[in-house]
């Protein structure tokens, strides 16, 4: 029996003579390029003033990190999410609340609510009390003639009868 050569088997006796090396180089962003330009130039104030921006929010950030590790349990979830949602992050929705259950607690809000007023009510009476307010003279004209008065016709009539006794 003779063997057959397959291209496999003349790979494999070949194989050193067909080994090619190959060095991968990454491309070159062109952001170096622009650093090296500034490293020999002087740089400009702007990228100063948005590095500065950038620490500032990165210390903001570690600050507010530091004051979670304070917190405990449920404080600690809602600062967590919190921080989430000022990073961009979507807000948790809200917890399922059966319509009855809801409905009581809107009445008995309503309640409280008036039961309040009341009591403001009666505290302004009772401390108003004392100071009652005169009724004031209300004319149709905006209160314009409050401060001289009006004539009643009693005083026309004392008038015009003083005035014919002194004719005589």
């Amino acid at each position: 029996m003779s063997l057959v050569l397959t291209k496999a088997a003349l790979a494999l006796k070949n194989a050193e003579s067909n080994f090619q090396v190959v060095k991968f180089e990454a491309h070159k962003s062109k952001k170096k390029k622009v650093l090296e330009f500034d490293k020999n130039n002087y740089r400009p104030q702007e990228t100063i003033y948005s590095k500065k921006d950038l620490d500032l929010k990165k210390i903001r950030h570690e600050v507010v990190k530091f004051g979670m590790s304070g917190f405990v349990g449920t404080k600690k979830e809602e600062a967590k999410i919190a921080l989430a949602v000022s990073l961009g992050a979507k807000p948790p929705k809200k917890d399922y609340v059966n319509y009855k259950e809801l409905m009581q607690k809107r009445k008995l809000e309503k309640l409280k609510e008036k039961a309040e007023k009341q009591q403001m009510i009666s505290k302004s009476v009772l401390q108003s009390g004392a100071k009652r307010k005169k009724k004031g003279v209300n004319n149709d004209v905006g209160h314009f003639l409050s401060g001289y008065g009006k004539v009643q016709k009693k005083d026309l009539k004392k008038d015009n009868k003083t005035t014919k006794k002194k004719k005589k």
